[in-house]
């Protein structure tokens, strides 16, 4: 995967970048960053997804080893945190990705990823709810992902959000 993505980038698509799923230890990133280097592909933008307690336990670390990203996949952060099955209908509406835990939890990457200059985004479910889009951005990220359908809703709501922060800060 990392030869395709080499050979895409000498093909001019420079915006190209790696991101690594899943992880749970900060070897995973330093193996990474390894064979990036052999490969002479040291300036790649780099990142990791944040789906597991173990990465957000680890986000410190992860960021002091130099990655560009930390995209926060909400949907497996949510059902490895709660541990709960979203895909079982018996225990699906204990699943709720709004869970104070869940939620501290998205607060806590976002905060040190903002300390260490690391952008940070949200995919899943969660970013399609305009009132988690509010808190969001409340916390500081950097992008969400939304499904098409509640584009709309979300855009005005992180409109409202941003245009609130800027009048509470223009206040002071």
């Amino acid at each position: 995967q990392l030869e395709a993505i080499k050979k895409v980038r000498e093909d001019e698509f420079d915006n190209v970048g790696i991101m690594i799923p899943l992880v749970t230890h900060v070897e995973q990133i330093r193996l990474t960053k390894a064979m990036l280097r052999e490969m002479n592909m040291e300036d790649v933008e780099f990142g990791v997804m944040v789906e597991t307690p173990a990465s957000v336990q680890l986000i410190e670390e992860f960021c002091k080893e130099g990655i560009n990203f930390a995209s926060i996949g909400s949907n497996d952060l949510t059902q490895f945190t709660l541990a709960v099955d979203r895909n079982n209908a018996k225990v699906q509406k204990i699943y709720n990705a709004k869970h104070p835990a869940v939620m501290k939890e998205i607060k806590h990457v976002i905060r040190t990823c903002k300390r260490y200059k690391v952008k940070s985004s949200l995919c899943g479910q969660a970013g399609s709810d305009p009132s988690v889009a509010k808190e969001l951005v409340d916390m500081g990220i950097d992008s969400i992902a939304v499904n098409i359908d509640a584009v709309g809703k979300v855009r005005q709501a992180v409109a409202d959000e941003e245009k609130k922060l800027l009048l509470d800060a223009a206040r002071q």
